[in-house]
């Protein structure tokens, strides 16, 4: 998958009139992909686990779009409620759901024999759990319009990446959970696909958990922006593959991990987690 900085023609005249939810769409990447989706005529579910920065967002997307496309529900993805709750509050604003963005998650850093059990928790809850429960709650709806779901997953879900253990194990988890879901699925049915992000530009004041759970401020290099991987997801949505991933290194990683994986495994054990997967 090539970067793009706008969707195809093709994808533009398929999203006049259609309903999505996109989750962790308060901020960053999320809330770009919600912003992309108003301006070519969808409507758009938001989510977010801030009720103040979330109704923040609702406001300022809604001084830009026709209000009436807007619905907004804050709560903890990781509570089966809340997946629940966006799917019927989609059904009952809109009327019917052709599309879900899950891309709400969390990402931490830290030694693993300094990760607390409650940074385990909320990682896993947040990114494997919370995606799963807003898949279930959604699919029926989306079967029904034939609708489309993108599960959003990084680098780090190919392959361990050291000081993120716990992150990458809940990104590599995502994987067979859409394998899974895909296979038990009819050939005619809509299936769900995971779209690996190369290195994403973080909004300036993103935080992570640390090895304790504080949040902490978090920045790296990125070799692509939100609007980019934005394309790229809604891209991913109207594609014919399962998984794409996403930049030229995140493709050239892939591909060095499927056919070098004892080179990469040294090569990240000599970074000393200076590479990060999320």
């Amino acid at each position: 998958m090539k970067h793009k900085n706008r969707l195809s023609k093709r994808i533009c005249r398929s999203l006049p009139a259609t309903v999505w939810i996109v989750t962790g769409s308060s901020r960053g990447i999320g809330r770009v992909v919600a912003e992309m989706l108003l301006h070519n005529g969808a409507s758009v579910v938001l989510h977010g686990r801030n009720p103040e920065r979330l109704e923040q967002t609702r406001r300022e997307l809604s001084q830009r779009y026709d209000e009436t496309r807007l619905a907004a529900l804050a709560g903890d993805i990781g509570n089966p409620d809340t997946a629940v709750e966006l799917t019927v509050l989609a059904a009952s604003r809109f009327g019917r759901l052709d599309g879900l963005v899950a891309n709400a998650g969390i990402s931490m850093r830290g030694r693993f024999l300094e990760l607390a059990p409650e940074v385990m928790d909320t990682v896993v809850r947040t990114n494997l759990l919370g995606t799963a429960y807003t898949l279930q709650a959604a699919l029926t709806l989306l079967q029904e319009y034939r609708g489309r779901a993108v599960v959003i997953s990084s680098l780090a879900g190919l392959r361990g990446f050291p000081n993120v253990s716990i992150y990458s194990a809940a990104r590599m988890a995502l994987s067979g959970l859409v394998e899974a879901v895909r296979a038990e699925l009819q050939p005619e049915s809509p299936r769900p696909v995971l779209i690996s992000l190369g290195f994403t530009e973080n909004d300036p004041d993103k935080h992570i958990l640390d090895a304790g759970g504080t949040a902490v401020r978090h920045q790296r290099s990125a070799d692509a922006t939100q609007q980019e991987a934005a394309v790229a997801i809604l891209t991913a949505a109207f594609g014919r593959k399962g998984h794409y991933v996403t930049t030229a290194k995140g493709r050239l990683f892939a591909a060095a991990n499927r056919w070098l994986p004892g080179l990469v495994g040294r090569l990240l054990q000599r970074s000393s987690g200076r590479i990060h997967g999320g």
